[in-house]
This record gives C-alpha cells, sequence and structure tokens, in this order.
C-alpha cells in the first residue's frame, strides 16, 4: 500500500491520503498516518478499503501539495557512513519544503517506522540537508509512504546536481538499524550529493518510491 499526507484543497488542513491509480484518496480516518501505522499493517488495509468506498476526496496526484508523510514526537536517527545525527522534529519537513539557501550538501537514502523491534512496517525516502558546518537544517520524508506489504522489485537512491549524477547507491530495505525501537523512525542515506551552491538544482530519486527536483534556497 502507498500513502501520502497532504494538504486538504477543501478543509485546508493535513489529511491522509491512499494512493490509488494516480489518484489521491482522502481517508475518511481523521487521524494521521503515525497513529494509523501504529495499529499495524493489516488494519491499514481496511483504512484503503474504507477510502475507496467513499473517499472524502480525490486529488489527482501530481497536484495534491504534498507534506511529510510522518510527524515524528521524538528526533529520528539518521546514519550515513560512519556520521550519526539525532535530528529533532521540529526539522522534519516536506519535499515541496524550501531547502534554505544554507544547506551546503545533501545526504539521500531511506528512512524506516519500526513497528516492533525488528520488525519494518513502512519505508519512504529521505533527504537530510546540512549546512557548511554538518548540522542539519532540513530533513525531508517522501512524498510516498510505502507499507511492507508492497512489493519493490528494487532499492536504489542517486542524486543529480545540474543534470550531473553525483552519487547512487543499492539500499538494503531489511538493515536492522531502521528497526532498532518500536515506533521510532530511522533512516540510513547512504548517497552523499558534494558540496551544494544556492540555486543548484537537485535531482533525488528513489525509484519506485519516486523521485522529485528541488533548488536550493528557492522559496518557491
Amino acid at each position: 500500500m502507498r500513502w501520502v499526507t497532504y494538504l486538504s484543497p477543501s478543509g485546508g488542513g493535513e489529511r491522509v491520503g491512499a494512493l490509488d491509480d494516480g489518484d489521491v484518496l482522502g481517508v475518511p480516518d481523521p487521524r494521521g498516518l503515525d497513529e494509523l501505522l501504529a495499529d499495524g499493517v493489516p488494519a491499514l488495509a481496511g483504512v484503503l478499503e474504507s477510502a475507496r468506498r467513499a473517499p472524502i476526496e480525490i486529488i489527482v496526484e501530481w497536484e495534491a501539495r504534498m507534506c511529510a508523510p510522518l510527524s515524528p514526537a521524538a528526533p529520528v536517527a539518521v546514519g550515513s557512513g560512519t556520521d550519526v545525527w539525532e535530528v529533532p522534529p521540529h526539522l522534519v519537513g516536506a519535499v515541496d519544503d524550501p531547502v534554505p539557501a544554507t544547506a551546503h550538501s545533501a545526504r539521500v537514502g531511506l528512512a524506516a517506522v519500526a513497528g516492533a523491534p525488528g520488525r519494518v512496517d513502512a519505508r519512504t525516502p529521505a533527504c537530510l540537508w546540512l549546512d557548511a558546518a554538518g548540522e542539519p537544517v532540513l530533513f525531508g520524508l517522501g512524498p510516498v509512504l510505502v507499507t511492507s506489504d508492497e512489493p519493490i522489485s528494487s532499492w536504489e537512491a542517486a542524486v543529480e546536481v545540474d543534470g550531473t549524477e553525483r552519487g547512487r547507491a543499492a539500499l538494503d530495505p531489511d538493515d536492522p538499524r531502521l528497526s532498532r525501537a518500536a515506533g521510532r523512525i530511522n533512516a540510513l542515506l547512504p548517497v552523499d550529493s558534494g558540496p551544494l551552491a544556492e540555486g543548484d538544482e537537485v535531482f533525488v530519486d528513489l525509484g519506485e518510491l519516486g523521485s522529485y527536483e528541488v533548488r536550493v534556497g528557492s522559496r518557491v
């Protein structure tokens, strides 16, 4: 199953949506994805069916304004090579959020939600933007969150800057570091963009999990 959190054009607030054949189906259940995931993946199948039967609204996927699929209450454990960060919740954002002009590099890979120790319930693309001192300025999640029952044939992350590939790496969706604590979001980001400057166009590609492009320092 594929899920998003989006800004509802009718209600104005954030709402969970199920992706279905190119459309976002507004979920009748008012809870966020964090709460829905806490009930387990099998329970989400029932939420999906209710959205298919009676969606709150239907939006073409590319027209939806995406938010971060998850809103963590605790710091997110992020690893990239030998570097480790505990990213505070207020730095977690969406891929549509402006990337600060102070972003000097990016690390790209996968974030996961552990339903229980040793078990990953869902995964989503992740991108950590760092300043010149190597400190986080934004941690982008999404736009799509994929539950563990969704078949993915290839796990790979890549990043391009102004049309030139800067890095590519295979991902291990079952790495034990992604499922260390129940309910915790953990991330492994093996791809490094290298130096960035204001105005650079950065293309983040997670293959079957989706791709997006942002401009460093853009307010749009």
